[in-house]
């Protein structure tokens, strides 16, 4: 196989080699792979065919020509007849390559010279936000968010590369995305769930067979495990629970938003994600005797599928007179596109923490989901049914595969005594 010495810088490529002894380097002006080996293979003949004089070089060596010829800056001199006769062959020569026949549907073209620079040949494939279209069409399990995370993320990277085809898309572009993410202000975690999706982007592509290369977005992370834990979420302590659910600012929002205050209490007691409690509707409550068992049927991972119970006491603190007469949903929030019916929520629950006069910027809404787990396992809840309780997956054959899962009523018994404990807290 013949190796060119032709490499990419951005979106264009260059023949970089050695002539008579010193650097030779010229752009092919295209950011296709097959035209720059075209244009390549065609400047290099009409080196070796011609000897010419290069602009910018001083070559010594009696048997090369003395005409001067520059594609890239449209200059052609020359010393004498015998000189101009080479000029010539070697302008008829490049020429050549811009007026060659179309080539076959699914080949790239090589009349090209028309278009903007960093414009993609016409060609058969598919740019990067096609890909994205056919993804999202394919897995229409995906959550809305997601979506608008995965468009926002393609639409920046695309915008970033001028449009490309996906095949053309290298490590290197990667990178360079990643440094004008990190020189526009953002933080590493910021850059590396962008990166992870691309690199779920990359993922779809190759196996629907639309690219062929290794993952260009693939172990990228700039944050090591350790780093990510120490980025992640705090988790409340109960004194600040107690703060929490105590202040002025709650029992304000009782009366005027109310349903920022029951939003806040059936999250203390069961540890559901915003977007599962703020969504919940009257139908996916069932009434048992000693517990109401909210049946969570759209969430973030299948595992998120369950039945949470909370203790029936719950409906005398002023739960029963919140949700009476509702047939649909139990909350006022609306869904909002890419941010579901929690944002309302969450916002004020900033406002809640900065209230009360906590100033981890760390301790966030999620952190009363993180809490509760926390304290079921000092309160001695065992890990199997902890995870189920709060929607987690376990990764473990013989808990997936070889056991059938809690019960509410079981998962009742594990969690009452401590979820009253909470419900006084909460209520008080």
């Amino acid at each position: 196989m013949l190796t060119l010495p032709v490499y990419r810088r951005g979106q264009t490529y260059y023949l970089h080699t050695r002539i008579a002894g010193r650097q030779f380097k010229r752009s092919l002006q295209t950011a296709d792979p097959t035209i720059a080996r075209l244009r390549a293979l065609e400047l290099l003949r009409v080196i070796a065919m011609t000897k010419p004089k290069l602009s910018e070089f001083d070559f010594n060596s009696s048997d090369v020509s003395r005409y001067e010829f520059d594609l890239a800056k449209g200059i052609a001199k020359s010393d004498g007849p015998e000189d101009h006769a080479r000029m010539l062959d070697a302008i008829k020569a490049v020429a050549a390559v811009y007026t060659a026949p179309k080539p076959p549907e699914g080949a790239l073209l090589l009349s090209d010279k028309h278009r903007t620079g960093n414009e993609a040949p016409a060609r058969a494939g598919l740019r990067l936000l096609e890909v994205l279209d056919k993804m999202i069409g394919l897995r229409t399990n995906l959550k809305s968010a997601t979506v608008l995370s995965y468009k926002n993320t393609a639409k920046e990277f695309s915008a970033f590369l001028k449009a490309p085809f996906i095949q053309d898309i290298g490590p290197g572009d990667v990178t360079r995305f990643q440094e004008q993410l990190n020189s526009n202000g953002n933080n590493l975690r910021t850059i590396d769930n962008k990166v992870a999706t691309l690199r779920a982007l990359f993922n779809f592509a190759k196996k629907q067979g639309y690219y062929f290369a290794e993952n260009p977005a693939g172990n990228r992370s700039l944050l090591s495990k350790k780093e990510k834990i120490r980025e992640r979420f705090s988790i409340f302590t109960l004194d600040e629970i107690k703060l929490i659910y105590s202040s002025d600012f709650l029992k304000e929002r009782k009366i005027k938003k109310p349903d920022y205050y029951w939003t806040l209490v059936l999250t203390l007691l069961t540890g559901l994600r915003i977007g599962e409690v703020t969504s919940l509707k009257a139908e996916q409550l069932r009434f048992c005797p000693s517990f109401v068992s909210l049946k969570i049927t759209d969430s973030k991972t299948i595992a998120g599928i369950r039945e949470v119970p909370i203790p029936i006491e719950i409906m005398q603190t002023g739960f029963g007179d919140f949700i009476k007469g509702k047939a649909g949903p139990l909350f006022k929030y609306t869904a909002r596109e890419g941010y579901g019916t929690g944002n309302a929520a969450g916002q004020m629950f900033g406002r809640h923490v900065d209230a009360v006069g906590i100033e981890d910027k760390k301790l966030v809404f999620h952190s009363l989901r993180k809490f509760l787990n926390d304290y079921f396992q000092k309160g001695g809840m065992e890990f199997e049914p902890r995870c189920q309780f709060l929607g987690h997956e376990v990764d473990s054959v013989n808990v997936s595969l070889y056991t059938n899962p809690f019960t509410d009523a079981q998962l009742f018994k594990m969690t009452r005594k401590m979820q009253l404990e909470l419900l006084q807290i909460a209520v008080q």
